[in-house]
């Protein structure tokens, strides 16, 4: 074999040394590409831009909060009148420990029993509290995660977290795709994610999950996707019962845009919507001997069913009495109230899906006779804050709404750190 000439073997050298240098500029060329084919998108999508900045905003604010709040000590000299002592510290601050102890609690606890546990397997009954009454999907998906990661406090945050910023996607996107301005779109984003009870958006909890449900089953069904429409509502009903009210909702913008050419195969989709729902009563008459063991349980935490009325005349008789033990009474009325007023303003626009969903979802809260965790209930009813964000158009009315809603955010957020018990349910 001829040996090269060692002008030869130089420029072999060189290029050989060049090829690394080409390959790297390639990749970092193509990075450069791909980061700024993401970064049009983003910057191009309003939906998207807007989820983020909401979300970014008010989970820096609770979780700032809950942090701080979480690393207070109060001490108090028994028998000694005078103000209490308190102690905070920033000094090797643990967050993951400080969020475990602040977000398991109440409500989250008991999800987080049947994610470790299961559900109670035995005979029906209402002489103590059983978990029945809390909807499946939620903890599946915490408990599949949770198998993966080995932390279960923390799991569920960051779950709940995913969760809420794409349902804050859909929920821009719902808007306009039933008509609402972008600039609407985006005040009733920062409306939701900033109303006085979100902070439980970052609990370990199926809010946020039936959140981003019901607006991408809503979202669907505007845009004629049917099939999505029903699929997302058959998993918002294994999530929360309020979910199955799809039904209606989707019916009637069915009938809205097709009148009475209806088509076999869309109409049979949004028939799935009651199919979570009646998987978790198989589930339950399998395990109580009762399909409606979830209604029933409730019967321990002083639920029952009357007309829904009841719990709002209950506050009238005696609206000083601001709050009462867990139900901080004044709140809850007002979101009651505030989702009924938005549902019957969004019918008389013939915005039958939106009304019928906002008006017919606290109604049925309602009339479980309680006015207790009714904030909680609405602030999941989206479409209330698109007739918000439409009000806000005033420009004085958007910073009443603003100012308010932070304010009392941060108050409730601080309150729910604290371990009161009327923020908590």
């Amino acid at each position: 074999m001829e040996t090269p000439a060692p002008a030869a073997r130089a420029a072999e050298v060189s290029a050989e040394d060049a090829a690394p240098a080409v390959r790297l500029s390639f990749w970092r060329g193509g990075g450069s590409a791909r980061a700024g084919a993401l970064w049009s998108r983003f910057a191009g999508d309003p939906s998207l831009r807007a989820a983020v900045f909401a979300f970014t905003f008010s989970r820096v604010v609770v979780l700032t909060i809950l942090i701080v709040g979480g690393q207070i000590n109060q001490t108090t000299s028994a028998g000694v009148e005078g103000p209490r002592q308190v102690d905070l510290s920033l000094r090797r601050i643990s967050i993951a420990r400080i969020l475990r102890r602040t977000v398991l609690t109440a409500d989250a606890n008991w999800y987080a029993g049947i994610v470790t546990k299961g559900y109670h397997k035995t005979a029906f009954k209402t002489d103590t509290h059983y978990n029945w009454g809390f909807f499946p999907l939620y903890p599946i998906l915490w408990r599949l995660v949770w198998n993966v990661t080995g932390e279960l406090p923390i799991t569920g945050m960051v779950l709940s977290h995913v969760f809420f910023l794409v349902a804050l996607f859909f929920v821009h996107r719902s808007a306009l795709a039933f008509g609402y301005e972008e600039r609407i779109a985006s005040r009733a984003l920062f409306y939701l994610a900033f109303f006085p009870t979100s902070y439980f958006y970052s609990l370990p909890l199926p809010e946020s999950l039936f959140l981003l449900l019901t607006a991408a089953s809503l979202n669907s069904a505007g845009r004629g996707r049917w099939l999505a429409a029903g699929l997302c509502g058959a998993i918002a009903s294994a999530t929360r019962f309020t979910g199955v009210l799809l039904l209606p909702a989707l019916v009637a913008l069915y009938w809205q845009t097709h009148r009475l050419n209806w088509r076999r195969r869309e109409v049979q989709s949004l028939c799935l919507i009651p199919v979570g729902l009646l998987s978790f009563m198989s589930y339950l008459q399998a395990i109580t001997g009762n399909a409606f063991a979830f209604k029933g349980a409730m019967v321990a935490w002083g639920r029952s069913t009357s007309i829904f009325l009841v719990p709002l005349l209950d506050f009238l008789r005696d609206p000083l009495l601001l709050t009462n033990q867990w139900d901080f009474r004044v709140m809850n009325f007002t979101a009651a109230m505030l989702a009924i007023i938005c549902g019957l303003v969004l019918l008389r626009k013939r915005c039958w899906a939106f009304g019928l969903y906002t008006l017919g979802s606290i109604l049925v809260t309602l009339s479980s006779v309680m006015l207790q965790s009714q904030a909680r209930y609405a602030m999941v009813l989206f479409p209330m804050y698109f007739v918000l964000a439409a009000a806000g158009e005033r420009g004085r009315v958007d910073e009443v709404i603003q100012t308010a809603s932070v304010a009392l955010l941060c108050l409730m957020t601080a309150l729910f750190a604290a371990y009161f018990s009327f923020v908590l349910s």
